[in-house]
């Protein structure tokens, strides 16, 4: 165990050095590419910002009148705001987000420390989170380069880096599904497992609606034969989403039909999810090659790998992403929904590639005799 500890030290401060670099990289260039806001502050991020600076002990009207400033200043396309823009009275979206408390309330300590900036810090440990996960999953299976490969991959997306780097929840529902994945790839299972699985559900719930993600990790529960802990997890799920399906507006479903009945826009679904994931994918070929080519390796090898559990919570949460991207039939997201897959795309392609320094040397010394 003692032998050991140096090279855990070792490999977790090159990840802590990547996680730096990745942090520096999306600080330094950060903006508007190709019309879409890849910068750091976004305008549902805004209402977080008043939430967490109201609940740092500020008035409404000061802490609307900070975040205003501040957008004004640093934030791109959602420069020309006021003050009044961000009343609880006038903002529409504070009933839909009444229910998504984690984000804003776990920033309290950063914004009293470095302001409106300090809705940041939230979203960056939760990218150190994520990456410190995928790097004990390496050191399990003993697979510490095939880990950093992937991390440098993922760290190197454009994609990930917008939306794990913004005053969003984004990032935290990817951190409480790292930790999620993290329990289910190191197959726990001990009396506290209904306890860890529900705090894990509520934290979720009361950062963004998450059921579908749940109803997949659920389905894979029951095709492992743990079919009490699927039953938990799925009415725990649904039970926890009802009071924040309650706060949702009704045209929140494929908003982009308003004028369609809720029967008709449930027809309408299917079309607007092929639509949707037709044009995710096409964004990423565009914008993001990389991570377009990580998505379709993962793909391939989880499907030639399909009874791997891996593979299994892979493809289903990945649906589930789709599944809730598709719900408001916006296109050019740009992969925002999908977020949470990050964990299980990076636990599927450690569990399914097998190479490192020791191969390429192998492979060396063949080749010269």
């Amino acid at each position: 165990m003692k032998k050991n500890r140096p090279k855990n030290v070792d490999f977790y401060a090159i990840i802590f050095l990547v996680w730096v670099i990745a942090i520096m990289v999306k600080l330094t260039f950060n903006g508007l590419v190709f019309g879409f806001d890849y910068g750091l502050y976004h305008p549902d991020g805004a209402l977080y910002a008043v939430k967490a600076l109201d609940w740092s002990g500020l008035t409404e009207m000061q802490a609307a009148t900070k975040v205003s400033i501040w957008y004004n200043l640093h934030a791109f396309k959602f420069n020309t705001t006021s003050p009044a823009d961000f009343f609880y009275a006038n903002h529409h979206l504070y009933r839909e987000y009444s229910t998504r408390v984690m984000y804003p309330l776990l920033s309290v300590p950063f914004v009293k420390l470095f302001g409106v900036p300090g809705m940041l810090v939230v979203p960056a440990l939760s990218l150190l989170t994520l990456m410190f996960l995928v790097a004990k999953i390496g050191i399990i299976q003993n697979k510490r380069f095939v880990s950093l490969c992937v991390l440098i991959a993922i760290s190197s997306s454009s994609t990930v880096m917008r939306w794990m780097l913004s005053n969003t929840t984004d990032s935290l529902l990817v951190a409480i599904f790292s930790v999620l994945g993290f329990l289910l790839a190191k197959k726990t299972s001990n009396s506290y497992w209904y306890f860890t699985f529900g705090m894990l559900i509520l934290l979720s719930g009361l950062t963004r609606i998450s059921v579908i993600f749940w109803i997949a990790i659920a389905s894979v529960l029951w095709l492992q034969k743990f079919k009490v802990r699927s039953t938990y997890v799925l009415l725990l799920s649904i039970s926890i989403a009802i009071p924040t399906l309650f706060t949702h507006p009704s045209s929140s479903f494929l908003a982009v039909e308003s004028n369609k009945t809720f029967l008709e826009k449930l027809f309408l679904y299917p079309y607007y999810l092929i639509k949707v994931t037709f044009y995710e994918a096409m964004q990423l070929m565009i914008l993001d090659r990389i991570f377009f080519l990580v998505c379709a390796l993962c793909l391939y090898l989880s499907l030639k790998n399909i009874h791997k559990v891996s593979s299994k919570l892979l493809l289903l949460v990945l649906l589930a992403g789709l599944l809730t991207g598709a719900l408001n039939g916006n296109i050019g997201v740009n992969f925002r929904y999908q977020l949470p897959v990050l964990f299980f795309i990076c636990w599927s392609l450690i569990d399914n590639l097998n190479f490192s320094f020791d191969f390429f040397k192998r492979k060396n010394v063949n080749q010269k005799t």
